[in-house]
């Protein structure tokens, strides 16, 4: 039988489709390119909201959370997005309304991070939505996921595990609330480029979770990582979810993703003064681990635990 999406992933056939050319482009989060002394960044992601937005969720929200997910790819290579463009499909019975309010939700988050909406296409169709991101950011101020060490020190911004939490209790109650909570994500720009002046040595946004993150960037630098359990920023929503419901910290705060923080790695040197400016901003940065030599494993209560979860990913049967 012939092999299917379904049976390789979503990376293993990026990887069959970049095989198909004669030349290659970097595995970051942007293509990028220098042009009058700046990287110059290029980026595009897709949401199809049947798929990955929950009906009950305000149409303004979506539109934000639309044009989040296409900005935190800049923001994971320290850059600063300037410019904006949509490719929507929509049905024909599409209310007018609707269109208005999504297009709100986006041009809220263009303007909070300073881009520009600069045109796009407008199809009939099933309902789709796909963006395009130009951005820019200073040389030598890249972050790329390519240039872990070992012995650096692995790290996120922000907490983990809220938009894991909404989703649980969106499925069992699906309220609005719990739908707009489950897609509230900020592009951490600002951290990004704090992050690339303080010399950070590779990153990438976290939108398929922490054990996503490890595995790629792990494949790429050839390293491994540890992490340590009781150093996770555990959002107080996912304690409680996990105490109520079962949901074990780690499924919640490492696998399921969806919260579009930062991972990084870094030298111990830099942590310390990255910490500090971080604090002075009030934002908050976490050393969960470090790199290593190969495999992935959490510490907790002293033990070693073998990470085998790659996080999400499109396309697999899970």
């Amino acid at each position: 039988m012939a092999l299917r999406l379904e049976d390789i992933g979503e990376r293993r056939s990026i990887e069959v489709m970049r095989n198909m050319y004669q030349y290659s482009w970097p595995d970051d989060d942007c293509y990028h390119f220098i042009s009058g002394g700046k990287h110059m960044l290029i980026t595009t992601d897709s949401v199809i909201p049947d798929r990955h937005l929950p009906k009950e969720a305000d149409v303004r929200r979506m539109g934000y959370f639309f044009a989040a997910t296409n900005l935190s790819d800049i923001a994971a290579m320290g850059g600063k997005p300037r410019y904006f463009m949509t490719a929507l499909t929509m049905p024909r019975h599409t209310s007018i309304k609707y269109l208005k309010e999504l297009e709100r939700g986006i041009n809220k988050c263009l303007t909070r991070y300073g881009a520009r909406m600069v045109g796009g296409d407008l199809k009939e169709g099933s309902i789709a939505m796909t963006g395009i991101t130009i951005g820019e950011a200073g040389k030598g101020r890249l972050l790329r996921r390519e240039g872990t060490r070992v012995g650096d020190l692995l790290c996120v911004t922000g907490e983990l595990g809220k938009n894991a939490c909404a989703y649980e209790l969106w499925k069992r109650r699906r309220t609005r609330e719990w739908a707009n909570i489950m897609i509230e994500v900020e592009p951490r720009i600002r951290e990004g480029r704090i992050i690339a002046r303080a010399g950070a040595t590779a990153a990438m946004d976290l939108s398929d979770g922490v054990n996503a993150a490890t595995y790629q960037l792990g494949k790429i630098n050839d390293c491994g990582f540890e992490i340590d359990y009781s150093a996770l920023p555990v959002h107080k929503l996912a304690r409680k979810v996990s105490a109520r419901f079962g949901s074990s910290i780690e499924y919640l705060a490492l696998d399921f993703g969806g919260e579009y923080e930062l991972a990084f790695t870094i030298s111990r040197r830099n942590f310390v003064k990255l910490a500090a400016e971080m604090e002075r901003q009030g934002m908050r940065v976490t050393a969960i681990g470090r790199a290593t030599k190969s495999g992935r494993m959490l510490i907790k209560n002293g033990k070693r635990i073998k990470i085998s979860s790659r996080g999400y990913e499109h396309f697999l049967r899970m």
